[in-house]
């Protein structure tokens, strides 16, 4: 019997199920709060196929999480998507080979769009406006072909660095026998798939 990898919302869904660590502690992976210096890694392998979730708040990235509207702004948004597209450095395999196929980044709800910016204009209390659309998350996926997924002990994670507004990063992963999770901080950056 063939197991089809799940895809991004169906693993969401599966890790935000409390999974048991290997001490007894339980955490949960969850995708619906809004935490500043919490983020998410979500990590799915199948056969030869291993996908990787990072959802973060862009305050955590950025520094805000207002529309973008000046060029620093924009130019903050264009950096984070240039270290967000380095996976070599974000991402570290142990145990086994894997192969980068691809990358996606969605910072598109910081982008102001022209519509945007008439309302903008419409309005005196400019502020009021840009304040109650606030809680914005970027998304960054990555797909990788590894040969022999089997061998994969573990996943470093290096995304502190990067990124010193992520704390702590909440952590799960799913292969078709076996689940895991963990919470990772700047001392503690590997996730074991055991």
């Amino acid at each position: 019997m063939r197991i089809r990898l799940p895809n991004i919302i169906e693993l969401t869904i599966a890790l935000s199920v409390v999974a048991p660590l290997a001490h007894g502690e339980e955490i949960t992976v969850s995708q619906e709060a809004h935490v500043h210096g919490l983020s998410e890694l979500s990590i799915a392998m199948e056969g030869e196929k291993l996908e990787i979730q990072f959802t973060s708040p862009a305050m955590n990235l950025l520094g805000f999480e207002h529309k973008a509207s000046t060029q620093k702004d924009l130019l903050a948004i264009e950096n984070t998507a240039s270290v967000l597209r380095q996976h070599e450095t974000l991402f570290l395999f142990s145990g086994g080979r894997c192969d980068h196929i691809n990358t996606s980044i969605d910072l598109t709800v910081l982008i102001e769009s022209d519509e945007h910016k008439k309302e903008h204009e419409k309005h005196e209390k400019h502020e009021e406006h840009a304040q109650n659309n606030n809680h914005s998350d970027v998304v960054a996926s990555y797909k990788y072909r590894c040969e022999n997924i089997g061998q994969l002990r573990a996943l470093t994670v290096d995304v502190f660095e990067a990124f010193p507004g992520v704390h702590k990063v909440n952590a799960g992963w799913i292969k078709p026998i076996q689940q895991g999770a963990a919470t990772l901080t700047p001392s503690h950056r590997v996730v074991e798939f055991r």
